[in-house]
């Protein structure tokens, strides 16, 4: 049976780029060995700077975090939703549905008890950290982002009222992207203007910038993105503070002239950086009933890398590596999967984490032409395992 050729490229007026060779990526190295890329997070060897970390292996929610709504059971800690199948956190929307569940995290020195229930590092002021969640949709997700994904705070008192909210939510056409969107609750003049939690009329809104990357498209969907914030606050009386965010090790928004506090943490006394929020709130609602998943996140001071490139030289260790024959021949890609349930799924990835192709194996067999792509390195994966490899256009 022959399998019939596929081409991805829509404008046949470009120019044609020749495949010259794939291989692994360690072979570039040292010239044996297998390539192990993306997922190589535990929290078990969480990075230098961590004071925070869920991995959701082990069944900690309520002793990680001081505020749970799980939506009567539609945000769950679940096995096999999380990264290379294992345990995560699933959330499931309602058609229509506006809230599905949040995890609320403090850390440092909080205001109260209540805030500080299951606080990591208590008693410490932060003035700086990163944070990091990987967040996947649905394969064929739809109606782009669901608003708010994520935002580090300052709970200046009891009340909740905010001194600083870093939000990361969704924004940009389609409102597929993800948006940083900074606003303060303390005056230019130093003083706590928030008297409660979303005081909208009392705070000061510093500048959204979308990012580049439509991770809520559904052209995205049934991906993993490792989303990375980071957090400074500013130097008493001077605009110097700090915030911007990555995905998958690409930075798609940056402000570092904000004026966060004015002259607010001159006193010893006032909060500093102590809570962070991963939440599931789309303010239009779900178009569908369907389904997002979180895994690995973290808390920490020094900056967080998502992605990793490790060698395997212990060949029974990554087996898995062998699912995936691959070749190409005149700009061909031909792949196989003998051993793949069912038809299998490839997915072809640049390295600032865009999808560039997806493609259906029939009977575990598939031919693409892919000439038109740009010369540089993707990632090959089959859909659903482990095993991935790295090709190199030239």
């Amino acid at each position: 049976m022959t399998t019939a050729l596929s081409n991805i490229c829509a404008l046949p007026e470009q120019k044609a780029l020749k495949f010259v060779q794939w291989l692994m990526f360690v072979a570039l190295l040292s010239g044996h060995g297998n390539l192990a890329w993306g997922q190589c997070f535990t929290c078990k060897d969480a990075p230098a700077g961590t004071i925070f970390c869920d991995d959701f292996e082990v069944d900690n929610l309520n002793k990680n975090y001081f505020e749970i709504n799980t939506n009567a059971g539609d945000f769950i800690r679940k096995a096999g939703v999380g990264r290379d199948g294992s345990y995560g956190m699933r959330v499931l929307w309602q058609k229509g549905e506006v809230s599905a569940g949040v995890l609320s995290k403090s850390f440092g020195r909080t205001p109260d008890t209540y805030i500080g229930k299951n606080a990591s590092a208590p008693g410490l002021d932060f003035d700086e950290i990163y944070w990091r969640m990987d967040v996947k949709s649905q394969p064929g997700w739809t109606g782009g982002g669901p608003a708010k994904l994520s935002r580090a705070l300052v709970l200046a008192n009891s009340n909740w009222a905010e001194g600083m909210m870093a939000h990361l939510w969704s924004a940009g056409k389609d409102n597929a992207f993800l948006a940083l969107d900074p606003a303060s609750g303390i005056g230019l003049d130093g003083l706590l203007k928030s008297t409660k939690y979303n005081d909208f009329a009392n705070l000061r809104w510093l500048g959204l910038k979308v990012g580049t990357l439509d991770m809520f498209s559904t052209e995205n969907s049934g991906r993993w993105f490792c989303v990375v914030g980071h957090v400074k606050l500013n130097t008493p009386g001077l605009s110097d503070g700090i915030f911007e965010f990555w995905i998958n090790d690409t930075l798609q928004a940056s402000s570092k002239n904000l004026n966060w506090h004015s002259t607010w943490n001159s006193d010893p006394k006032n909060m500093h950086i102590n809570a962070i929020f991963f939440e599931n709130y789309w303010n239009d609602g779900s178009p569908v009933e369907q389904e997002r998943y979180f895994d690995n996140l973290v808390i920490s001071t020094k900056p967080i890398a998502c992605q990793c490139l490790t060698t395997n030289m212990d060949e029974s260790s990554s087996v898995d590596n062998n699912i995936i024959n691959l070749s190409i021949v005149d700009h061909v890609i031909d792949i196989r999967c003998d051993r793949c349930p069912g038809d299998g799924i490839l997915e072809l990835v640049d390295l600032n984490g865009k999808m560039v192709l997806k493609k259906t194996l029939e009977s575990g067999h598939a031919r693409v032409d892919v000439s038109c792509l740009p010369n540089g390195f993707y990632v090959a994966t089959l859909n659903g395992f482990i095993s991935r490899k790295l090709i190199f256009i030239d």
